[in-house]
């Protein structure tokens, strides 16, 4: 009998601080769920579209769209062979690479590569048979079972009209320059959105706003957007003058692993290059956009090794030729040959790849010196952030006197960019350390996760979370509804 009792016992413990399967009715159960409940009110939410409900523009990050020859058609980036993965065919690498022309504008340096479209997919054929692994669409799939309707999808029974946008961009281009075509772009979808209002409510010319996902380097051209609209970026002589011409039109920005500070792995690889895909050093110092990213100076990511307090200027011409990093390594000769096919002489290679270094490196200073200048945003505009922190994600590195990098100091992050350079906290790299953060970006909300550059948009916690911010929390533009429903319907 005491057996008996002393296992009830056991038993009745165990259903009382574990709870029952389900957790149904329990005050104590610690269980963990992959998937979240949705109930009538979501469910709701979810179904409605109207001109209450803003479209949303998804802006992918670093080379997050399909490139492509516009002369010939041919697939540049986004469809794989397994032979790329070990080295890339010459073609391949100039049709990637940014065009070098002495004293030439970086705006005026055009080629025949093109974006076609976001990268939802990645196709890789090897031995004939085709694999495909996912890149965006995550991010689409859990927007579309938020009840939005992707441009170019079926749409879904009882939906009329598509409201969610791709925009794609060359990942390779100034991003100033890239913020002012989603500019073009948004004003496109902004008069599809008006006819369909007009045809199926009656509303002539709706003004109509959007809200905005970027991802990675995509939060850097929407967040430019906002703050300058189409605006040139300032000569360096000439303070930045926050507008916030692209708030007109946005109520919203959820920010997704944006390196808002820069991240060091930008110049970790123009020195060495990538592995996969096996990028050498010399076709990633054309692109512009790497210089825009590279660690802003504040954070310190960068110091000597015989003086570790002293940080490196790396966005100093000089710098970059005293280290033979990037365009200025005599060690990418090879490649420049590939790059400048037609240039035979190599003193000339190398003082055009000099040319084209110098301009990168200024046009980055000024980009940096617009999107760091401490603004507040107009009360019509929320900023939200999702970040990863579950990543040792580099955060320092030690250059010796041959221009040697060595990572010797890792930080919370998603393996690509630290989670204090997604908040931009300006604490990091300051001698004065003070208990609380503190940005030139006044986030309205920061969410942390513990995932990977890539695996933001796939936790689920992600999903709930932007789905209920995007169908059930008002904008300031439509926080009049909920007044105006209280005051007719008093309690």
């Amino acid at each position: 009998m005491k057996k008996l009792i002393g296992l009830s016992f056991v038993v009745i413990a165990s259903f009382w601080l574990g709870g029952c399967h389900g957790a149904t009715g329990s005050y104590t159960s610690n269980e963990k769920f992959g998937e979240s409940v949705t109930g009538p009110l979501e469910k709701n939410a979810r179904s409605y579209q109207g001109i209450y409900r803003n479209p949303v523009i998804i802006v992918h990050g670093f080379l997050g769209s399909n490139m492509l020859d516009k002369k010939s058609g041919e697939n540049i980036w986004g469809e794989f062979s397994g032979s790329d993965g070990f080295a890339l065919p010459d073609w391949k690498i100039r049709a990637l690479a940014l065009p070098m022309v002495m004293h030439k504008p970086l705006k005026d340096l055009k080629d025949d590569t093109v974006p076609n479209g976001a990268l939802n997919t990645v196709k890789v054929k090897i031995f004939g048979i085709t694999f495909t692994e996912n890149a965006y669409l995550n991010l689409v799939d859990a927007l579309h079972e938020g009840g939005y309707q992707l441009e170019g999808r079926p749409l879904d029974s009882g939906k009329n009209f598509f409201n969610l946008f791709q925009f794609s961009y060359d990942w390779r281009r100034d991003l100033q320059e890239s913020a002012a075509k989603l500019h073009e772009y948004l004003m496109r979808k902004r008069k599809y959105i008006q006819k369909q209002y007009e045809a199926l409510y009656g509303v002539k010319d709706y003004d109509v706003h959007f809200d905005l996902i970027g991802h990675s380097m995509g939060g850097l051209v929407s967040r430019y957007y906002l703050r300058y609209g189409t605006a040139d970026l300032p000569e360096l002589s000439e303070k930045p003058n926050v507008t916030w011409a692209g708030a007109k039109y946005v109520d919203r920005l959820i920010i997704l692993g944006t390196p808002s500070a820069g991240y060091l792995d930008t110049l970790l690889e123009m020195q060495k290059g990538t592995e996969m895909p096996p990028f050498p050093p010399a076709l990633l110092s054309t692109w512009l956009t790497y210089y825009q990213m590279l660690p802003d100076t504040s954070t310190k990511s960068v110091v000597y090794k015989n003086n570790p307090s002293t940080t490196v200027d790396i966005y100093d011409f000089q710098t970059w030729i005293k280290m033979k990093w990037g365009l200025a390594s005599p060690k990418q000769e090879e490649v420049f040959k590939v790059l400048m096919p037609n240039v035979k002489s190599r003193v000339k290679r190398r003082l055009i790849a000099f040319d084209h270094l110098k301009k990168c490196l200024k046009r980055a200073k000024r980009f940096k010196r617009a999107m760091n200048l401490t603004a507040r945003h107009p009360d019509s505009l929320k900023m939200y952030l999702v970040l990863g922190n579950a990543v040792k994600t580099t955060r320092r590195a030690e250059v010796d006197e041959k221009g040697e990098l060595k990572v010797v100091d890792y930080g919370p992050g998603d393996g690509k960019v630290l989670a204090s350079s997604a908040m931009y906290d300006e604490r990091d790299g300051q001698k004065t350390w003070l208990p609380f953060f503190y940005s030139p970006i006044y986030w309205n909300s920061i969410i942390q996760l513990r995932a990977a550059h890539m695996g933001i948009t796939t936790d689920p916690a992600f999903k709930d979370n932007v789905l209920f911010l995007l169908n059930s929390m008002p904008s300031t533009k439509y926080q009049y509804l909920i007044d105006e429903y209280r005051k007719n319907n008093p309690k």
